[in-house]
């Protein structure tokens, strides 16, 4: 269960503190010109040490792509991306070998596999996701090379502090230190997290997501429906515990009356008034931007005193130390624009092997 996709698909291996993490992505099809720039830029976007409430650990995160590139374009085979882990602190975690922190995935990697690597999470670590941001780069250019498909991300909200703005252009999320494009609620998220930080406390957030120039079709009416391919894929990430399409739990108030949207002809197009459904209409998408939302939840490690309990079924107390992120919502926007990437370009090929 280390795969992404079914005909782009994308498969991860690699743990937090081992030799390297990378990908092999299966299913891309030749002669794409491939941007290296652009794809070294996308992972540069996730790295840590950017903020100063960022994990500190300084890697360097050069794509080294090892097979399916030739002369600037795939070949058609599969495509090898390998990251290798240069700052791993592995001492750091000498002491919690034998420990189930709260909110971690200690114990339930314990009891599924009975080994694991204690070090920085092993294959549980955000770490992982640096390789799946490169891959999701290949298929970003690979949608863009064929359609005028542009996903924008960002940051909607960081513990209270939210805003409301649901259309941004990447150029205004990138200027912010929190990639969102509210500069007032950017402030008062950075006061927050300021404060957070003081208390040894981390902050979850939301991501919102607005995506436009998928063409209709895509999308499958009952097994692989397009929310249940993107819903798989960003409950994948790190810290993520809720997604939601359009109008999404507030629709559960409405009347069918009233969450019913018309529809109208523009300009020889079907489409809809108010895009209620978030551009997907049956498990398929109607040509409507695709808007979603992304909730991730807080950090599980707190410099504060918790309760851990050991190995042995001691309880015990535990106050984490070492390179956490405070706040790690900022750093997951191009991972959330790489897992929606790599999806929609699976779902670009089941579309196209299906009609003539």
């Amino acid at each position: 269960m280390n795969q992404l996709g079914r005909l782009f698909s994308v498969t991860s291996f690699g743990e937090s503190h081992g030799e390297a993490v990378g990908c092999v992505i299966q299913g891309c099809p030749a002669g794409l010109p491939l941007d290296l720039n652009l794809l070294q830029q996308q992972v540069d976007r996730r790295k840590t040490g950017q903020y100063a409430f960022a994990s500190a650990r300084k890697e360097s995160d050069r794509v080294a792509i090892l097979s399916g590139v030739y002369e600037g374009k795939t070949l058609g085979s599969p495509i090898s991306l390998l990251i290798h882990n240069t700052d791993a602190r592995s001492g750091d975690y000498d002491t919690l070998k034998d420990v189930f922190r709260p909110g971690h995935a200690d114990w339930t990697n314990q009891v599924k596999y009975g080994h694991r690597d204690h070090r920085g999470g092993g294959r549980s670590s955000i770490r992982i996701t640096a390789p799946m941001v490169a891959a999701g780069s290949v298929a970003n250019q690979l949608l863009r090379y064929l359609f005028p498909i542009n996903i924008v991300v960002f940051v909607s909200q960081i513990g209270s502090i939210a805003t409301s703005i649901k259309v941004a252009d990447a150029a205004t999320i990138e200027a912010s230190p929190l990639r969102c494009p509210d500069p007032q609620a950017t402030e008062a998220m950075l006061q927050e997290i300021a404060a957070c930080q003081e208390q040894g406390d981390t902050l979850g957030g939301c991501i919102h997501c607005h995506i436009s120039g998928v063409p209709a079709g895509w999308g499958e009416p009952v097994f692989y429906k397009l929310q249940a391919a993107l819903g798989q894929a960003m409950l994948s990430i790190n810290t993520v515990k809720g997604v939601s399409f359009g109008e999404g739990f507030s629709a559960a108030s409405h009347r069918g009356a009233e969450h019913n949207d018309q529809f109208i002809v523009d300009n020889g197009h079907i489409k809809t008034v108010l895009n209620k459904a978030g551009g997907i209409l049956g498990g398929i998408s109607n040509g409507e931007p695709i808007t979603m939302d992304i909730a991730f939840k807080p950090i599980s490690s707190i410099q504060q005193g918790q309760q851990a309990v050991s190995a042995d079924g001691t309880l015990m107390p535990l106050a984490i130390r070492g390179r956490h992120d405070v706040c790690a919502v900022p750093r997951a926007v191009p991972i959330v624009e790489a897992y929606i990437a790599i999806v929609l370009a699976d779902l670009y090929l089941h579309h196209h092997v299906q009609t003539l």
